[in-house]
């Protein structure tokens, strides 16, 4: 289903954040997986290391939460570098949001992890850390405990894109520290 092309810039970031904010409710958005980038150091080279992510909450203003494996190379390299950007695309509907933040870990986590059923425990219940090597594609699996950790990603600045046949739209804004869009402005595609 396209869009019809924003003239507004307040119109177009109102239309990003509820679209972002409905996504971990609706299976079939487009929004629910995203590409989530971080940086960590090998042998004190900075490369940035992408992959695939769950949204499982968004809050005002583009920030959101991702569940993960605390013993993940994402989670052990926020201790150096706290930078991420996150890449949301709609084929359908053509738009795409780009996020650049922080990522700061949920004390709380524990308190999640008792409510989520068994299967989705048995996700963080590995024996083995995440991209360990291994000898087979068997997982041996922990009966009890977990390594279970919530991330924050707090938005700082932003960048959508509609792409349109009666032309592109694009629109920058940065967020100030208490969550308001502190700037928004068109920008060329």
């Amino acid at each position: 289903m396209k869009l019809t092309p924003f003239t507004s810039a307040e119109e177009f970031a109102i239309y990003c954040a509820k679209s972002l904010k409905e996504a971990p409710k609706r299976r079939k958005s487009a929004f629910k997986y995203f590409s989530l980038i971080t940086i960590t150091s090998v042998d004190g080279v900075l490369y940035p290391q992408s992959r695939m992510v769950v949204l499982r909450e968004v809050f005002e203003k583009f920030d959101f939460h991702i569940y993960t494996d605390s013993r993940t190379e994402k989670v052990v390299s926020l201790d150096s570098h706290k930078e991420a950007s996150a890449l949301f695309y709609d084929p359908k509907k053509m738009v795409q949001i780009r996020l650049e933040g922080i990522l700061e870990k949920v004390e709380d986590s524990q308190n999640y992890f008792e409510s989520l059923s068994e299967l989705q425990k048995r996700d963080y219940r590995t024996k083995m850390a995440p991209g360990s090597q291994a000898d087979s594609f068997h997982t041996i699996h922990e009966s009890e405990g977990g390594h279970f950790q919530i991330l924050r990603f707090r938005t700082q600045r932003f960048d959508l894109v509609q792409l349109h046949s009666e032309g592109h739209r694009r629109v920058k804004g940065s967020i100030d520290l208490k969550g308001a869009i502190s700037s928004l402005f068109w920008v060329t595609p």
